[in-house]
């Protein structure tokens, strides 16, 4: 299967240090190797989803060391990918050339309620595991503000993202976390890990989005689970319940993944 390659041998040398700079380990399949998990997973949703990403205006919120925004630009998508670490960005831009890709727009915005970019500039906005580390007091304005920043008749794809419906943080694997109060956090000195609720992903950018996730046998994660060669017959349950929640079954999974359409002005 063709898969993206590693082809600039200096910047992987330059990838490296940095790394090991920053305390990670350039090995560690979430760091230097983030890149093929993205090709096996995050591909096999994009394939199923009704999106012509040659060419499309494409935000990458919160991009880490940048393996899906490489994903999206090396399926034809014009990239733009944000951080608020400016080391995280340094890091994704050189992830990106070890690639040989250099047409990403990676900015570093310290404020993700100021994002540098015109009203309505892009045509997708991808949230990959990212939306549970915003300050709960900022998410709601954060999220206005990726909505000013989408077009009308946009979509927003937003995967792997915690849920704190679970009893168990998708990210640390702590137990029962979500289920405790912010200001424990003051108690201890420090914020524990935390998931997101799903009715604030589902809601939060506003009243003016449908959610193309739903509970129907054409339902993308279950398409996306057949084409990996997965077994599909572990979510028949989950399907069955979001049906009579009338929900997509994104919302009720350890990690949320819906994909949100915003309405088309009339």
């Amino acid at each position: 299967m063709h898969t993206v390659a590693v082809n600039q041998h200096t910047k992987q040398q330059d990838f490296d240090t940095l790394a090991r700079q920053l305390g990670l380990k350039p090995r560690d399949p979430w760091v230097g190797g983030q890149v093929d998990y993205e090709w096996d997973q995050l591909r096999m949703v994009l394939d199923v989803m009704p999106l012509r990403l040659p060419d499309m205006q494409v935000l990458e919120f919160g991009c880490n060391i940048g393996a899906s925004a490489i994903l999206f630009s090396y399926l034809g998508a014009q990239v733009s990918a944000t951080d608020d670490s400016a080391d995280w960005v340094a890091l994704a831009r050189l992830n990106a050339e070890r690639y040989g890709i250099d047409n990403i727009n990676f900015a570093h915005v310290a404020d993700s309620r100021r994002l540098p970019f015109a009203d309505g500039q892009f045509s997708l906005i991808a949230c990959n595991s990212v939306l549970e580390y915003v300050a709960p007091a900022e998410l709601a304005a954060v999220q206005r503000e990726l909505d000013r920043v989408l077009a009308p008749g946009g979509l927003i794809l937003l995967t792997g993202s915690s849920n704190r419906m679970w009893p168990r943080e998708a990210h640390s694997g702590r137990w029962l976390v979500n289920y405790l109060p912010r200001w424990i956090d003051r108690l201890l000195g420090k914020p524990l890990p935390r998931g997101v609720w799903p009715w604030a992903v589902r809601r939060g950018f506003g009243p003016h989005y449908d959610n193309l996730d739903t509970a129907q046998p054409d339902n993308f994660l279950l398409r996306s689970r057949l084409r990996g060669g997965g077994d599909v017959r572990s979510l028949r349950p989950l399907l069955w319940l979001a049906r009579r929640l009338g929900i997509g079954p994104g919302m009720l999974t350890p990690n949320i993944c819906c994909f949100l359409q915003k309405h088309a002005l009339s």
